[in-house]
């Protein structure tokens, strides 16, 4: 409890960018990004919650983890457009993720279902988990990318701007990044395709075998490239981009924390 109450503590100053009139790109934020970091390593380092573990909270922290650390890493060698100006939505999705893992630590089976000793020592195994906690980070940085094109459209479809559309980034730098982050996880997906079927190998399971985990990977991956395919075609624009995003992003959820999820808890 006590690890579950310092991280939220932590969470708090990203998610407070939020109230800033004017978001900026300055030393508050960053100090914001480095206290949310490093209270989630924190976190992780008490709980003893490894990378390779298949626990449902420990997925949520890395993927809190992989989030923070890939947004700073734009934060700080200005990526696009703006993106700065997401940091309180991104604080609050984090704040959210952090409060369902204190929630659900409380019930974590005290021997969750772990990785076998083969697959432990595999390489394949470690590309695997950092090409999927990346590819989950880039689709949630494009969801609330996805978010923030819809408050601005809304605002500007009414012709009246709010406080909260104002501190967000304009609309078309909000579809850059929509898209720009999908058709990262795009390449970064395939690398981890590769390797879940490479573990298959290590595991001497069959290739063919799809469990639900590779199911709505795959799927998540079929509905990326139809995005950025008819993107690419037809400058698909507005709502329909925003389903596709929120789409990949509730597959990618499901076949990650999802499938830890239901392992853990219910069949478990």
């Amino acid at each position: 409890m006590l690890a579950a109450t310092l991280h939220i503590l932590c969470l708090l100053p990203l998610t407070a960018q939020i109230m800033r009139r004017d978001p900026q790109r300055d030393i508050w934020l960053f100090a914001s990004i480095c206290i949310a970091a490093a209270g989630t390593v924190v976190v992780l380092g008490l709980t003893g919650e490894e990378v390779q573990s298949r626990g449902f909270t420990a997925a949520l922290h890395w993927s809190e983890l992989s989030v923070i650390l890939i947004f700073g890493g734009l934060v700080i060698c200005k990526g696009p457009k703006q993106i700065w100006r997401l940091a309180g939505y991104i604080g609050a999705y984090l704040l959210l993720f952090g409060g369902v893992a204190a929630a659900f630590n409380v019930f974590e089976p005290v021997s969750g279902p772990s990785v076998s000793e083969p697959v432990l020592y595999s390489g394949w195994l470690w590309v695997h988990i950092g090409t999927s906690l990346v590819t989950y980070a880039l689709v949630t940085l494009a969801a609330i990318a996805a978010m923030a094109y819809v408050v601005q459209e809304h605002a500007l479809k009414n012709r009246r701007p709010t406080r909260w559309s104002r501190r967000l980034p304009p609309l078309r730098d909000s579809e850059y990044m929509l898209v720009g982050f999908l058709k990262w996880s795009a390449w970064v997906l395939v690398i981890g395709i590769f390797t879940g079927f490479a573990l298959r190998q290590v595991e001497d399971q069959s290739l063919f075998y799809i469990d639900h985990k590779m199911l709505l990977t795959l799927l998540g991956f079929a509905v990326i490239c139809i995005l950025i395919f008819i993107h690419e075609k037809s400058t698909l624009r507005g709502r329909m981009a925003v389903r596709f995003v929120l789409g990949a992003w509730l597959l990618l959820t499901l076949a990650f924390p999802g499938v830890r999820f239901v392992s853990g808890y219910l069949v478990g």
